[in-house]
């Protein structure tokens, strides 16, 4: 049984071209029979393995898992590199309002991936089984996954937390019954959970009732699913990605900061490639966000939506722009400005880039030149106390040319201003009112008159080339 489970893992690593020969592996080791045999294999198979330990400290017996690891680790020659991390998943449950066992998984990605970076190694490996890869599919089954769901775990993936790491699954063409066998046959201590089993998780349902269920009325139904799976997997990478590729190179431009989907594309595909497309531009610029049909369903109808309406999803918000959606993560948003003195002659840093207000300069022969970046204002009439900040909700001005008031909201909507981008507008302020809504529109009140006696220049260099947004806007 000893070299079957090894020669099946090297196999299956030879097979999906998962590790380089000798390659320096990080072992997520929780203290439980699979963790320990993927550890000890990958080690025997030649590999240069370290150990990571995550203890959460939530049940007693934590420690001892520790322990466990640590001493097994040490009494190997040479020595396995050990690494153990205390992780307070409690706190971060509820600081993000997640599930006690999603802040763990979470807590423990980002250890790993911080491990993986700092000593070099490309690959994380995890002890997922034949058997977790039933339960996989069935609890995706019963949420209502699609066909990625129904894929199950794949083999290996770029690391989220550290995309230049791969999470690979080395075990997962052997069952739970040869794990253990295997580490009987040489030796190896393990520990098991007793959370693992618990009624209280739906893992934990499907493993202790269902899946035994299972087994006693389909004879090999672990092996039978863990087999769909697999189907559903190379459908899946043979011929829904390749088409679902071919569809995003026509539709998605991908940005610095998140990306645009085009509403033309998504009008003339049936309901379900609309679906894939918008959950696929979710995955590409905001992967935290959850690749719900529920959330699927609320960006389909912001596609009918209003220019300006928006979804806030996990880690960015998704904008109804003029001729397509956009996908723009939470830490792309320009913090608010606060009011901001503006010197005379002095340029001042804002979230469009740097303004700066010149007086005594010479008249143009139109106060029409130099584009939206420069206008031109009586500087008698802008007092010695001006503000630059972010606009508000509720502020108001006197277009240059009308006689009545004008919300800069309806401002910027008028001049066709991306939604994503009109939260970085600033107004340039006198100490009663807006004298310029920057880049875009002079009060009437700060206007050069004929009796003007001198003249100021209003410049804003931008942060970034408007041709950003030629096809979102």
């Amino acid at each position: 049984m000893t070299s079957v489970t090894v020669d099946t893992v090297s196999a299956f690593i030879e097979r999906h071209d998962l590790l380089g020969d000798g390659a320096t592996v990080l072992v997520a080791v929780s203290g439980g029979a699979d963790s320990m045999v993927c550890l000890s294999v990958l080690r025997r198979l030649g590999y240069d393995v370290h150990a990571l330990h995550a203890n959460y400290g939530l049940r007693e017996g934590a420690d001892d898992d520790e322990a466990l690891v640590r001493q097994w680790c040490d009494a190997q020659s040479p020595p396995v590199p050990f690494t153990a991390v205390s992780l307070d998943a409690e706190a971060r449950a509820a600081s993000e309002d997640e599930s006690l066992q999603e802040a763990a998984r979470r807590l423990r990605y980002d250890a790993l991936a911080e491990r993986a970076v700092e000593i070099d190694a490309p690959a994380v490996t995890t002890g997922h089984h034949r058997d977790d890869q039933a339960e996989t599919l069935l609890l995706n089954l019963v949420r209502g996954s699609g066909p990625e769901g129904l894929a199950g775990m794949r083999p290996a993936r770029p690391l989220q937390e550290a995309p230049s790491v791969s999470l690979v699954r080395p075990l997962l063409e052997v069952s739970r019954d040869d794990i253990e066998a295997y580490a009987e046959a040489v030796g190896l201590p393990w520990r098991t959970d007793p959370t693992n089993r618990s009624l209280d998780y739906d893992r934990g349902v499907m493993r202790t009732e269902i899946l035994p269920r299972l087994d006693d009325h389909f004879e090999g139904a672990r092996d039978t699913l863990a087999r769909s799976a697999s189907l559903m997997r190379e459908y899946v990478d043979q011929a829904l990605r390749p088409a679902l590729d071919a569809r995003m190179d026509e539709a998605f431009v991908d940005r610095e900061t998140g990306g645009w989907l085009s509403l033309e594309a998504l009008t003339d595909e049936p309901p379900v490639w609309r679906r894939r497309l918008l959950l696929e531009a979710l995955r590409r610029t905001l992967p935290t966000a959850p690749c719900s049909y529920a959330l699927a369903e609320e960006l389909v109808a912001l596609v009918e939506a209003q220019v300006g309406r928006r979804v806030e999803v996990g880690g960015g918000t998704v904008w109804r722009e003029r001729s397509g959606l956009r996908f723009l993560p939470e830490d792309a948003a320009p913090a608010p400005l606060p009011p901001t003195p503006v010197d005379w002659g002095e340029p001042v840093t804002i979230p469009q880039g740097t303004l700066q207000v010149e007086r005594g300069v010479d008249l143009p022969e139109s106060l029409d030149s130099g584009g939206p970046g420069v206008a031109y204002a009586d500087a008698e009439r802008l007092n010695a106390d001006l503000t630059v900040r972010t606009w508000t909700d509720g502020d108001r001005l006197r277009p240059l040319g009308l006689n009545g008031t004008k919300t800069v909201s309806d401002l910027l909507t008028d001049a066709q201003v991306p939604p994503h981008r009109r939260n970085g507008v600033c107004v340039l302020c006198t100490a009663e009112h807006i004298a310029w809504v920057v880049g875009h529109r002079l009060d009437h009140r700060v206007r050069v008159r004929p009796d003007t006696e001198q003249v100021a220049r209003l410049v804003l260099r931008p942060r970034e080339k408007p041709s950003d947004d030629c096809q979102s806007s």
